[in-house]
């Protein structure tokens, strides 16, 4: 049995970045694919099943894929006062919205009738649980945690098959993994909260933001930041709708290693809940589609890109828009919270991606967009540095917050 493991992380520093078209990817084959289309043909991924684990033992997309909530994850510290009921809610409520117009994917809680368990070699269990079970994890229990940036952890265990039937009636040709059963792990080393009303408190994560983003790893979804070789599109027009063919998924899809960096996949700043206002991106959607075809599906429209602005006035007072629906709201908005401080501003930028702002004790200034906010960062002090020295970041964030 092959396990793939994936994470999220705040400060992870990757290589690739652009937005000027997007794209998704999935989780790879356990050889490495010789093209971009072969890497999606052979991609592990859930398969049919006649009935479903609790009523018959089957693993698969039959009865709904179940899962299973460790008590360790009302355990954990929510800030807003969440209880145990609000938390599995919310839970749902992410699984339900990658769910959504789907005919053969859902997703039915049995807690309580299947045990969460952990198969892991390396401590002689072979136990799988439930279909996916999540669990709330100390460092010192898991190591992967100790790596203090990483707030949740995803793994799925698969096992190979000749071919596979997919959901669409077809017929993959192997060798394909099937994946037979995932876990979640969330680090219970920082505070949580559902409320975005508690957004504003430092070190603490967006459950349900969180829970969205490992959810597309549980269904073999991959960070489209990290192997942009395999990125796939179906055209070059930045924001819109990627097709997928529902009888045959990979066809018509080129290569494209520009993505958006407000999908939910992006392994990058989903720790508030901006991605959860946002929703599925077209990129997202198309990755689900893609491992998971069908001809029913039924097509939602998907958020536009949103925007932001930042403007500033000469003596130092900031206005800053986000979740804006045009450029010009954006900029309305955040000259009028600026000059609502009492002076003149002038406009800065408005982006619909990423955002940040530097200066400098000698006056010195910096600006940058980019498709993240850590190239942004270090695009903004790049700046100020050309014209001046000690250069911080006064400012940073993204449109879709």
């Amino acid at each position: 049995m092959r396990f793939i493991q994936l994470c999220l992380g705040i400060l992870c520093l990757l290589l690739f970045g652009g937005i000027e078209a997007d794209a998704f990817v999935v989780e790879g084959p356990k050889e490495k694919a010789p093209s971009a289309k072969a890497h999606l043909d052979r991609a592990p991924r859930w398969g049919l099943s006649a009935g479903s684990l609790v009523d018959a033992g089957e693993r698969g997309l039959g009865g709904g894929l179940e899962y299973a909530v460790d008590d360790s994850v009302c355990q954990m510290r929510f800030v807003d006062g969440s209880t145990c009921l609000e938390i599995k809610a919310a839970l749902q409520d992410a699984l339900d919205r990658w769910a959504s117009g789907h005919p053969s994917l859902r997703f039915v809680d049995v807690t309580g009738q299947v045990d969460p368990a952990f198969p892991l070699a390396a401590l002689g269990t072979s136990a799988q649980g439930a279909e996916i079970d999540f669990f709330g994890s100390a460092p010192e229990a898991f190591p992967p945690f100790q790596n203090t940036s990483i707030t949740g952890y995803a793994l799925f265990y698969e096992r190979p098959q000749a071919s596979l039937v997919l959901t669409n009636g077809q017929i993959a040709k192997g060798p394909i993994g099937r994946i037979e059963s995932a876990d979640v792990r969330f680090n219970t080393s920082y505070c949580f909260y559902i409320d975005p009303l508690f957004d504003a408190l430092d070190n603490c994560v967006h459950f349900p933001s969180l829970v969205l983003h490992e959810v597309s790893h549980a269904l073999g979804i991959g960070h489209p930041e990290e192997a942009v070789q395999f990125n796939l599109d179906s055209d070059q027009v930045r924001g819109n709708e990627i097709k997928i063919d529902c009888l045959a998924p990979s066809e018509g899809l080129v290569v494209m290693p520009d993505y958006d960096g407000a999908a939910v996949a992006h392994g990058q700043d989903v720790q508030g809940p901006g991605r959860w206002r946002r929703g599925l991106t077209w990129d997202d959607v198309a990755a689900r589609d893609a491992l998971y075809p069908h001809c029913g599906i039924r097509r939602m429209e998907r958020a536009s890109a949103e925007w932001g602005a930042f403007a500033l006035s000469a003596d130092g007072n900031m206005g800053q828009a986000t979740l804006a629906g045009s450029p010009r709201e954006a900029e309305e908005r955040a000259l009028e919270i600026c000059e609502d401080q009492g002076a003149p501003c002038r406009l800065v930028s408005s982006f619909d991606n990423c955002f940040a702002f530097a200066s400098a004790p000698d006056g010195a200034i910096g600006h940058a967009k980019a498709s993240r906010s850590d190239h942004a960062r270090v695009d903004a002090v790049l700046a100020c540095s050309e014209v001046g020295e000690a250069c911080q970041i006064v400012v940073d964030f993204c449109a879709y917050e």
